[in-house]
């Protein structure tokens, strides 16, 4: 009983498994958008941070099938059915390995262009990592970007142009944030962003 209670405290911390916890049964939509507030709050990167197959063991089901069979057979509301069964596959399906991921962030073709240096799958997984959290920061960072305004400010101090081409990604995003505190957010100029 103590051996069953370890490996599922220490296993639900991921949102996959929140999901498992909290769907299980639900009836309706309210139920559904409750279960998937509580678990977006406690992780916030989703699936983007659990590892696919990262649920696989000795105590666990022994495929997403066998999952999705436990845990949604008396799930009638459809739609947490579904997301009952995204998450048996996330967790219970093979994995190909340390940035198999249950969810990649797609960078466009010109973000990559960008990055020559970047070769690596590890590498690849950090850059989106890099670049989901500034989006999800900052949702508005392309118009952002686009600014005239915003790369004088930046130019103006050596450290804030550091912060934005060379920094992590909480110091861009703070960065970013200090902008829009000082100039009011992204307003526009005349019916367009400034530089456009």
């Amino acid at each position: 009983m103590l051996l069953a209670t370890l490996a599922t405290s220490s296993f639900a911390a991921d949102y996959a498994t929140c999901l498992l916890d909290n769907l299980p049964g639900v009836k309706n939509g309210p139920a559904q958008a409750a279960a998937l507030n509580l678990c977006g709050s406690k992780y916030p990167d989703r699936f983007f941070d659990v590892r696919r197959g990262s649920g696989r063991g000795l105590l666990g089901p022994k495929s997403p099938e066998q999952c999705t069979l436990d845990k949604a057979r008396d799930t009638s509301w459809q739609p947490a059915a579904g997301m009952i069964m995204r998450a048996c596959g996330c967790l219970y399906s093979p994995s190909a390995g340390p940035t198999d991921m249950c969810e990649r962030y797609p960078l466009s073709a010109e973000i990559r262009a960008q990055h020559p240096l970047v070769k690596t799958d590890a590498d690849l997984l950090k850059l989106e990592t890099h670049y989901r959290k500034i989006y999800a920061a900052h949702p508005d960072a392309d118009a952002l970007f686009a600014r005239n305004d915003f790369w004088a400010w930046v130019t103006q101090d050596k450290a804030r142009e550091n912060a934005i081409i060379k920094g992590s990604t909480d110091t861009v995003i703070r960065t970013m944030g200090e902008f829009k505190a000082e100039h009011g957010g992204l307003v526009p100029f005349n019916g367009k962003l400034d530089g456009q």
